[in-house]
């Protein structure tokens, strides 16, 4: 698991240390580096998959795209060196630094001398199956999803470019019922749920954004997979069946991949999800954010961007509720990060915030979700 993470001369970072925990929560305005902290752990990724991470830093796709060279560096930088540095639960430290010199309209920046992964961190989920990453881009409102049998047979992947999500219905048509695939961190199981079945736990948590809520999946001709939604009603009435996915809202297609990929985790898995709130109402998302919380308290490590108090609070509400004995988050496991821009330098500055006792937070920067707060006050003539 990834403790530490650093950046240098990357985009908005000129020299930015962080410390990562099985929880962590990015926060602050916009354009303000929150993306770019992701951007670095997906660039050593894409590159180390491409098998190119032993001699640079690929630019460009599967995961993200940045550009060239000029677009990945710091402005008014004194030197054409990126660098990016890990550090592991182990101890195990990896430092890699990228030479742009000549290299401003290039999309690979080739190492400035050769790095050898420890063990311990290339064996990491950073590098390895135990991998989702969600953009806020995700695939939605869509009846038919794609097909990709190496990615999800083989990889267990739920996104193919981009973090879309667009393989999760393949994912859950192969994985839903499968006998050797039961959800592996019991204490995600929803309570309403008996069953440990991934299919069945995801249509549970889908019920928290929209109630009463039932899920079909059929494979079809095309190497496509349809999805259609239905609900079921009290007492005798008969169940409604056969909802196109366009006729039921964003919600429920864009909460999908980010249920599946929570349940789907394994101990030491890692997911990077920005935006779980997106199109989702108030109280789903803050059953998104207990989710969150409790797949991190089960051994997943979860790092989460975010522009809603909704999904904060409901991290809080879950911190306080282990403190109370309850299925929640210990607050220890838990780093939130408020993200602000530096306007003379135009660099990224990152304070922590604390969580103290019974889910209070040590401090509310101005800009650090308060806009409630300043909006009743001017409504109530405070």
């Amino acid at each position: 698991m990834i403790t530490k993470l650093k950046i240098f001369n990357f985009k908005a970072h000129y020299n930015t240390e962080l410390d990562i925990g099985p929880l962590t929560v990015l926060a602050g305005v916009n354009s303000s580096g929150k993306s770019s902290v992701l951007h670095a752990l997906l660039l050593l990724r894409q590159s180390f998959r491409k098998g190119r991470l032993d001699t640079g830093l690929d630019l460009n796709k599967p995961l993200c795209v940045i550009g060239n060279g000029y677009d990945a560096l710091s402005r008014d930088v004194k030197d054409d060196a990126i660098s990016f540095a890990v550090e592991d639960d182990s101890g195990e430290k990896c430092t890699w630094k990228f030479d742009l010199t000549g290299k401003w309209d290039d999309t690979f920046i080739p190492l400035i001398q050769k790095v050898s992964l420890p063990p311990n961190i290339q064996q990491s989920s950073l590098f390895t199956n135990d991998f989702q990453y969600l953009s806020a881009s995700r695939w939605a409102n869509r009846r038919l999803y794609p097909m990709d049998t190496y990615a999800v047979e083989t990889e267990k992947q739920i996104s193919l470019e981009y973090g879309q999500g667009e393989l999760v219905a393949h994912f859950l048509h192969h994985y839903g019922n499968h006998r050797d695939f039961d959800v592996r961190l019991d204490n995600v199981l929803h309570s309403s749920c008996p069953s440990k079945k991934l299919l069945e736990q995801t249509i549970a948590w889908e019920g928290e954004v929209s109630p009463r809520v039932t899920m079909t999946l059929e494979k079809i001709t095309g190497n496509t997979i349809k999805v259609e939604y239905g609900y079921t009603k009290g007492g005798d009435s008969p169940a409604i069946k056969g909802l196109m996915v366009e006729n039921v809202g964003f919600g429920l297609s864009y909460s999908l991949p980010v249920i599946t990929a929570l349940l789907s985790a394994s101990p030491g898995s890692l997911l990077i999800i920005e935006n779980p709130e997106a199109h989702i109402h108030p109280q789903g998302q803050s059953k998104i954010a207990e989710l969150i919380a409790l797949a991190a308290q089960g051994g997943a490590q979860v790092i989460v961007e975010t522009h809603s108090d909704h999904i904060l609070n409901g991290i809080l509400v879950a911190c306080k509720k282990f403190e109370n004995g309850e299925r929640g988050i210990d607050r220890n496991l838990v780093k939130i990060y408020h993200f602000t821009r530096d306007e003379d330098k135009h660099c990224a500055n990152a304070e922590p915030i604390t969580i103290l006792e019974d889910g209070k937070i040590d401090k509310q920067p101005k800009g650090f979700f308060d806009q409630t707060e300043n909006d009743l006050s001017y409504l109530l003539g405070f």
